[in-house]
């Protein structure tokens, strides 16, 4: 799995050899006083000590500076199942005493950053979608970087626009290497709602499998009627959720909630020059439950 870079801005990182650049986020895993457990992934990187010798912790209230003390195994599994082990690899990072409180812990940027945080922008009220504001003979192509752990290497992320049938509805479709499909997500069951510089789409067409209820089957995030981020319910929840934003030296960055197929991650969202990016970094170990075979005293 690739992880994506942007160029042009760097982090300042202790005991690295050369300064970093932006990267994904990292998730984190839980939180004990001053301790955090942070996802580094299937296996720890190489000279993860010098290389990540620095996390800074992003909360709703603030950054803080935690310094990595070693990594640990964590594996998880259902042993009547006979199934393997799933196993990743967490960094333990530590803050210095007197650091003030982060409130709710969102993620952990690679070396120190200094900036402000910030809640985001309130949601305005939900209302439908126009079809003449959406619909469009162009397919255009978020800007998820690496955001699919499914997608083999190479294979190029599927454009998407709002097309009118031949029966006069009005629904999303989806292109691939010139092979168009629809989603089977129609505009009239859609919401549509501004935050902050964005639009989002929320489609509720139907309920689907492994999400709540009242969760939407599809979210979709645009800024200018261009799609930044698309997001199904696969196997789990389809999001776009703002978290907060970032301000380091005189930019902002987004943090988002992305759901993605069987597991959400927050990535980093942010415009550099006339393009915006989007830094996601997915679990590259399984997260989604396998069955083979019948359970003891279940069905087959």
């Amino acid at each position: 799995m690739r992880y994506a870079m942007v160029l042009g801005v760097t982090l300042a990182s202790f005991g690295a050899a050369a300064e970093e650049r932006w990267t994904a986020p990292y998730q984190l895993e839980a939180v004990s006083g001053r301790t955090t457990r942070v996802i580094l992934g299937e296996q720890a990187p190489e000279d993860v000590a010098s290389r990540l010798q620095v996390m800074t912790l992003v909360g709703t209230r603030g950054l803080a500076v935690a310094r990595f003390q070693r990594t640990e195994a964590v594996c998880t599994g259902e042993e009547d199942a006979g199934l393997p082990p799933v196993c990743h690899t967490v960094g333990v990072y530590t803050q210095a005493e007197g650091t003030p409180d982060l409130g709710e812990h969102l993620v952990a940027l690679a070396g120190t950053v200094t900036g402000t945080v910030s809640l985001p922008a309130p949601r305005t009220a939900p209302e439908r979608p126009v079809p003449g504001q959406w619909t469009s003979d162009t397919f255009e192509r978020p800007v998820d970087e690496g955001a699919d752990p499914f997608t083999p290497e190479g294979l190029p992320v599927p454009g998407y626009r709002w097309r009118t049938s031949p029966e006069g509805h009005v629904t999303l479709e989806s292109s691939r290497d010139g092979q168009s499909e629809n989603t089977r997500v129609p505009l009239d069951t859609c919401t549509q709602e501004r935050q902050g510089p964005f639009t989002r789409l929320e489609c509720f067409p139907g309920p689907t499998p492994f999400a709540p209820a009242d969760s939407p089957a599809a979210s979709l995030l645009y800024v200018d009627r261009r799609p930044l981020v698309v997001s199904f319910a696969d196997y789990g929840e389809a999001s776009t959720d703002l978290v907060a934003s970032l301000r380091v030296g005189g930019d902002t960055q987004y943090l988002v909630r992305v759901g993605l197929k069987g597991q959400a991650v927050t990535g980093l969202l942010f415009r550099e020059g006339s393009a915006w990016r989007l830094l996601l970094r997915p679990a590259d170990y399984p997260v989604l439950g396998c069955w083979h075979g019948p359970r003891a005293g279940g069905p087959p």
